[in-house]
């Protein structure tokens, strides 16, 4: 779920306004599969890729094989973000990157009324063997060996000075056969869902069930609600044979904790990524644009999160599930 998706919003707690950055999603906890179980093969080694991106004067979204994996609607400026890659990845061969500029936030309600000349987004992707601790690295660095290696970088283009509130552009990058270790079903044989006379009642129903399940504490009906998410990013990476063992409690702990919902979005449309078979709810009001319109905090932490996840309709099933 970029997670179910658990997103750090930034909060100026002065004026009680959402702004700024999406942070890369809190560390999750794996819910343990029974025996034989969609179980994935372990490999005691494999690739890593990781997006490493920044902007100035925009907002925008950055998608690999148009599946978002990180946005920014708020204001200041962001340098240096990484996000692993490998759970949008579905098979080797060419991975397409979409890039896509708005105007930047002025204030916590106004956005420019259109991109600048300095407008723009850097993104550099790598690889590297994992697993690799800093010793490791130290030790192949004194051996002269490589464990990293770059595999795109791209600036988009200096705009002119002509008025505009979009624009896009379009990259890609190779992966190799040996590159890809792990198999993961994504939303490659799901449902398109745009033509669908019902999508938006449904996708109504299934946020406000999950708000629900979080406002109980319902532990069960919330990893279970994140099944498919939980497992596939833990099988994209499958040199860490314990990740959904050893993170479960984590997970089942956050379920637990005592939150409020805040910022009400009055105003929620439907994006559709991933070819139409994938569905969220972004807000269109100012204040929370862009954003989940699930945004909680909890007595224990008072840095809110939005809730961001992305549903799909697996091959023959009539149910919206949380894929990403």
């Amino acid at each position: 779920m970029n997670r179910k998706t658990i997103i750090i919003l930034g909060l100026l707690l002065t004026t009680m306004s959402v702004y700024s950055q999406i942070e890369k999603p809190l560390r999750r906890s794996y819910p343990a599969k029974k025996t034989g179980e969609n179980d994935s093969p372990y490999q005691k080694e494999g690739m890593l890729f990781r997006l490493k991106y920044e902007h100035a004067d925009c907002s925008y979204e950055i998608l690999i094989n148009d599946m978002p994996v990180t946005s920014h609607f708020g204001l200041g400026e962001r340098s240096g973000l990484t996000v692993n890659l490998n759970q949008y990845i579905l098979q080797p061969g060419k991975q397409e990157v979409t890039i896509r500029l708005y105007p930047a936030k002025k204030d916590e309600t106004v956005f420019a009324p259109s991109l600048s000349p300095n407008s723009s987004v850097k993104v550099e992707i790598s690889k590297n063997k994992e697993p690799m601790s800093i010793l490791d690295q130290m030790n192949a660095k004194d051996k002269g060996q490589q464990y990293q290696w770059q595999v795109l970088s791209y600036q988009t283009p200096k705009l002119d000075n002509k008025p505009q509130n979009f624009t896009e552009y379009k990259t890609s990058f190779i992966l190799d056969n040996k590159d890809i270790n792990w198999k993961i079903a994504g939303w490659d044989k799901s449902q398109n869902l745009q033509n669908s006379a019902k999508i938006r009642k449904e996708v109504d129903a299934f946020y406000s069930d999950f708000k629900k399940t979080l406002e109980e504490g319902n532990q069960q009906k919330y990893l279970s609600m994140l099944k498919q998410s939980i497992h596939e990013e833990a099988a994209s990476t499958p040199w860490n044979k314990d990740a959904e063992k050893d993170l479960t409690k984590s997970m089942a702990d956050y379920a637990v904790e005592k939150r409020s919902f805040i910022y009400p979005c009055p105003d929620a449309e439907l994006k559709f990524y991933g070819g139409g078979k994938v569905v969220t709810l972004v807000c269109k009001d100012p204040q929370t644009y862009g954003y989940s319109p699930l945004i909680s905090k909890t007595a224990k932490n008072m840095m809110p999160k939005a809730h961001t996840f992305y549903l799909h309709k697996p091959e023959g099933s009539d149910k919206l599930e949380i894929l990403r």
